[in-house]
Formats: C-alpha cells, sequence, structure tokens
C-alpha cells in the first residue's frame, strides 16, 4: 500500500535528481531556507476506506524559491518548463505509476508554485480477514440457509 510519506519522499528525490544543484527543503518557509530552493506540500489529502481497498487523493504543491528575489522572470520560466516535463502524465512512487491530474502554475510574489491533483486505490492489506477466502462466502451461505 502507498503511503502519502511514500509519495512525497518519491517527489523529493525526483526533484533532487533532476535538479543537482537546488536544495529540497523540507522546512518551514518562516524558519528560513536557502536560495535557489524547492518546498513540497501535500494539501487536500483524502482516504476512504472500503471493505477491499482504499481511496487516496491528494493536492501536490511544489514551491520554487528562485535564486533572485527581484530579477528571476527567466530562471521561473525555465524551471516551470522543466517542472512540467518531469511531472508530466505520470510518476512513479515504487513499482507504481500514478496519474497526474489538473497541472498548474501560478507565481505569487516571486515565487513559482505548481500544483497537480493524484488519485489511486490500494487493495487492502489487513482489516476484514481473509476477504478473497470462498470458504467465508460458503459458511455465511449455510448459515443463512438454516435460519
Amino acid at each position: 500500500m502507498i503511503t502519502f510519506k511514500q509519495i512525497k519522499a518519491a517527489i523529493n528525490e525526483k526533484l533532487q535528481s533532476n535538479f543537482i544543484d537546488i536544495d529540497v527543503s523540507s522546512k518551514s518557509a518562516s524558519k528560513g531556507f536557502t536560495r535557489p530552493s524547492f518546498k513540497v506540500e501535500l494539501d487536500n489529502v483524502k482516504r476512504e476506506g472500503y471493505l477491499t481497498q482504499v481511496e487516496k487523493s491528494c493536492t501536490v504543491r511544489i514551491f520554487y524559491f528562485p535564486t533572485d528575489e527581484n530579477d528571476n522572470v527567466i530562471e521561473l520560466l525555465d524551471v516551470q518548463e522543466a517542472l512540467g516535463n518531469l511531472f508530466d502524465l505520470k510518476f512513479s512512487v515504487g513499482d507504481r505509476h500514478l496519474d497526474i491530474g489538473e497541472p498548474n502554475f501560478i507565481e505569487i510574489d516571486g515565487v513559482l508554485q505548481f500544483e497537480f491533483d493524484i488519485s489511486f486505490e490500494d487493495k487492502r492489506e489487513i482489516g476484514y480477514g481473509e476477504i478473497d477466502n470462498p470458504g467465508l462466502m460458503q459458511e455465511l451461505e449455510l448459515k443463512m440457509k438454516r435460519s
């Protein structure tokens, strides 16, 4: 089962391996950061459990803090293009390939924000016993006929 922690780690790893000279920070921006750097956040995190599966979704937000706070138009365009290519249609977490939906770029106060939605389903690994065991269904059927 894929965890949200694994998703964030896979995104951070992808950023670090493709932007070698740029820091990927997990600190809060209010605690200071180096320039240039990326920060990744997961928002709108949802998890719905069903008998045989779990549905998960979230919005991924990647912030890019450019080298120069004021003179950064070309740098932001270059990073925007690179991020768009890197997170085009899918990205991998372990052996799974997750679809990327509704990618969007916005610049606010000289910081580039790239966000996209992901959603996926996982088969339930633990929970309600042996769900796929036909013996349990047969036992239930026999009890219902005796009533």
